[in-house]
């Protein structure tokens, strides 16, 4: 039996062109990486907010294990009623209990079992939902317990580097990697934390690399140059990123033996 495990987390992809360079790297990827199970965070999948039935089925249909969301979940209204639909797509755990949709994922590929979980971070985030630090402790023994397995993967989704931080501290030796994702812009501070706890303050983004974290430019220099309301647009830009990390786990201890940064970019 392997007891190595190798998990490839995909930065928050971002709309048409995020998930179109994934399908084009995706045999370099595997390739060059070898690794055993995907995941990545669609939440600004579609259209660049939130994500759809549409979306989901194309990430899931390239190969994608588990898809995370974040604070825009909701951002494609269907996705209120496709929610339950999908067992391989969670939202944050610590939203409230009426939230339609799954709030962890539980993958068994081959002969490895991870657990999957997505957390909201309180600080300048909006929807501001449970204290991410004052719950988490208690899932986590329940998944494990639940599961028999010590593979636990967190997609923090934060806004503050020092919450994500201490997130990393406050878990550390007690899951197996606490991934940052939200920021968009990929962090060069890759580590294992304790005993093997793989941490980033975040992966960084998948999608137009032009823009501001993915957004027209121009849109985006008007909403502060003057000051007047302006809907957000996705970067139209051909000059694409993919952000992510690749996860190395000792899969009967749940540690991570190393965490490998991953950018590549190109004109699609």
């Amino acid at each position: 039996m392997k007891n190595t495990m190798k998990v490839l987390f995909i930065g928050d992809i971002v709309g048409r062109s995020g998930r179109k360079i994934l399908a084009k790297k995706w045999d370099l990827l595997k390739n060059k990486f070898n690794f055993d199970i995907v995941i990545c965070n669609g939440e600004n999948s579609a259209g660049g907010l939130g994500i759809n039935a549409k979306t989901a089925e194309e990430l899931l249909e390239l190969g994608v294990d588990g898809i995370t969301l974040g604070n825009h979940t909701w951002g494609q209204r269907e996705w209120l009623s496709q929610a339950f639909h999908y067992e391989q797509i969670c939202r944050p755990i610590n939203s409230p209990e009426e939230w339609p949709g799954y709030d962890h994922l539980f993958i068994e590929k081959d002969q490895f079992k991870i657990i999957v979980i997505n957390l909201l971070g309180q600080a300048f985030m909006q929807p501001v939902l449970l204290n991410p630090f004052q719950m988490i402790e208690n899932k986590i023994t329940y998944l494990k317990e639940k599961y028999q397995t010590k593979n636990i993967i967190i997609d923090f989704h934060a806004e503050s580097t020092a919450e994500k931080m201490m997130m990393g501290y406050f878990l550390q030796d007690k899951v197996s990697a606490i991934l940052g994702t939200h920021t968009h812009v990929q962090t060069a501070d890759e580590k294992i934390l304790g005993n093997g706890t793989g941490y980033i303050s975040d992966v960084g983004m998948t999608g137009p690399s032009n823009g501001v974290i993915g957004m027209d430019k121009k849109i985006a220099l008007r909403r502060v140059l003057d000051q007047l309301p302006s809907t957000y647009r996705l970067e139209k830009s051909d000059q694409v990123m993919l952000n992510a990390v690749l996860l190395t786990l000792d899969a009967r201890a749940g540690q991570c033996i190393k965490i490998e940064r991953i950018f590549l970019e190109e004109k699609l």
